[in-house]
């Protein structure tokens, strides 16, 4: 039975987890995500600026910045094709002997390598679905995920140091 004291007394179960990071969770990450996007979006105009107006006005070399929900939505897709794209590498990977796991686990090595077979891919997919569902060209879509990719390597780099100076100051 899921009561709130299931996440006050004790551990909650596993249901209560699914439940928590789908309800808290999982809409949270997606709004984050969701600005990171727009603002990688505002990032690659500035970047690719204009060369010629249409007749409608509108700049041929612009993305069209995506509303809020429309970023959620992008983002939903993005991650269950990359999810899905995941669980095909590591199936490979199982298949050539890279994430068998010893007594520990899965090694630390093992998983960096798996991390980084899979980062191309999942980039081309992401500027794949980006053009596809943002209309621009594929080209365009490629540095939309690359100023996606930018801002959130830099905005965790910027919460990893204010976590490691709040952890050293608290000793």
């Amino acid at each position: 039975m899921i009561d709130s004291s299931a996440f006050v007394l004790a551990a909650p179960g596993r249901l209560e987890a699914i439940l928590c990071v789908l309800v808290v969770a999982l809409p949270i990450g997606l709004m984050i995500g969701a600005v990171v996007l727009r603002a990688a979006v505002s990032l690659f105009n500035k970047f690719a600026g204009t060369s010629e107006v249409e007749e409608t006005g509108e700049s041929s070399d612009l993305v069209p910045e995506p509303s809020m929900l429309k970023a959620v939505g992008i983002l939903l897709i993005i991650g269950v094709a990359n999810f899905m794209i995941g669980l095909i590498l590591s199936v490979v990977a199982s298949g050539f002997g890279l994430n068998q796991a010893g007594p520990e686990g899965l090694s630390l090595r093992n998983q960096i390598i798996l991390n980084l077979a899979s980062l191309p891919v999942t980039f081309f997919v992401s500027s794949a679905l980006l053009s596809a569902l943002l209309p621009t060209t594929f080209k365009r879509g490629m540095g939309v995920a690359l100023c996606q990719y930018i801002i959130s390597i830099l905005l965790g780099l910027v919460i990893g140091l204010i976590v490691m100076i709040v952890g050293l100051a608290l000793g």
